[in-house]
């Protein structure tokens, strides 16, 4: 599962009271909100801000909302500032690695680049937040359906004119397949509370080899054997995570002498030294199934801090170009390109300094 976080219309023309076009409970969403893309960059989903912005003669405005919008002082005017603006709320904290979009009615998909953005970045699931519930929220969530998106709800994120338009609006959107969630439940999984970790043991071999086969190409992935031999070799650092009963991922990876990973240690597990400086890491897996959930970063974060315990001077790890972001935000520095060819790729060596 691949998702990303879509936020619909919190601008202050939707938030603030004096814009003739604020819902009533947009405003108190915010502090939730902010939280929630807050968790989704530091786990590397995409976050999408879904906007409205009315050109200054009102030409694209819906015929339906025009003389409300222009007798209220034609809010959500491009580049505008103050109470009827089209600005974010400063507590999300617009970032330079966010997308944004302006839709011109409802629906974020409506005659809008998301689908294309989305399926570009493959994104399966679409976790939905913003304003109005039963406007832009209810019409994005049917056309993602419509997409074959799979479509979460965060209740608390979302918000309506009254309780009961909200109520009913949700109860509806449950009905034809989507999930409503509380935003905690949501960041639980996200941060990847719940996930249980532990060493392996020789049991392990065939679920790690199942997980390694699924995630990497045949060119890349390491064989059963490997996988075998990793297990016997240093089985203290190869952490598994377990979550609904079974094995979902791992971080695995011998300690070593060296600042870089050579492509010759994938194949030897001499190469371990449980006295060595660094902790390294040769593989990071999450099942398909459980991806999206923050496991990832639970299992990195464990094997990191289990190195920090043990003294070692740092963690290293080759990456492709598209996750050197990723590893950034866990601390790691680039050192440049790789002396690796691992698989026929271009990889960058990371060090993370303890």
């Amino acid at each position: 599962m691949r998702q990303a976080l879509i936020v619909i219309d919190m601008q202050n023309g939707f938030l603030n009271p004096e814009s003739p076009l604020c819902i009533r409970g947009a405003r108190a969403t915010v502090p939730a909100c902010a939280q929630v893309i807050a968790a989704c960059r530091r786990a590397a989903a995409p976050v999408i801000f879904v906007n409205r912005a009315y050109r200054a003669d009102g030409s694209d405005v819906e015929n339906t909302r025009y003389q409300v919008w222009a007798a209220g002082g034609r809010p959500l005017t491009p580049g505008s500032t103050g109470p009827l603006s089209v600005e974010n709320p400063p507590e999300f904290g617009r970032q330079e690695g966010d997308y944004e979009i302006i839709k011109p009615r409802y629906s974020a998909f409506f005659h809008t680049s998301l689908d294309l953005l989305l399926r570009r970045l493959g994104v399966d699931t679409v976790v939905l937040t913003g304003t109005t519930t039963p406007n832009c929220i209810r019409t994005t969530c049917y056309d993602a359906i419509s997409l074959d998106y799979r479509v979460v709800i965060l209740e608390d994120c979302c918000s309506s004119n009254t309780e009961e338009i909200q109520r009913a609006n949700m109860a509806d959107m449950a009905n034809v397949g989507a999930d409503i969630r509380a935003s905690r439940d949501f960041l639980a999984d996200l941060d990847g509370r719940g996930l249980t970790l532990r060493s392996a043991a020789a049991g392990d071999v065939e679920r790690c080899a199942e997980i390694e086969a699924a995630c990497f190409p045949a060119a890349q992935a390491a064989s059963r054997e490997a996988m075998e031999a990793r297990l016997s070799a240093y089985p203290d650092h190869v952490l598994l995570g377990e979550a609904e009963g079974r094995t979902v991922g791992y971080a695995m990876g011998p300690v070593i002498d060296e600042q870089t990973i050579r492509d010759e240690m994938f194949a030897d597990t001499g190469f371990h030294n449980p006295a060595g400086a660094y902790q390294s890491v040769f593989s990071l897996a999450v099942d398909p199934a459980f991806q999206g959930r923050g496991y990832g970063r639970a299992l990195l974060e464990g094997l990191i801090a289990r190195a920090r315990r043990e003294g070692r001077q740092g963690v290293v790890l080759t990456c492709l170009a598209r996750k050197l972001a990723y590893y950034e935000s866990f601390g790691f520095v680039s050192l440049g390109v790789s002396g690796s060819v691992h698989g026929g790729a271009v990889w960058y060596d990371m060090l993370l300094t303890l």
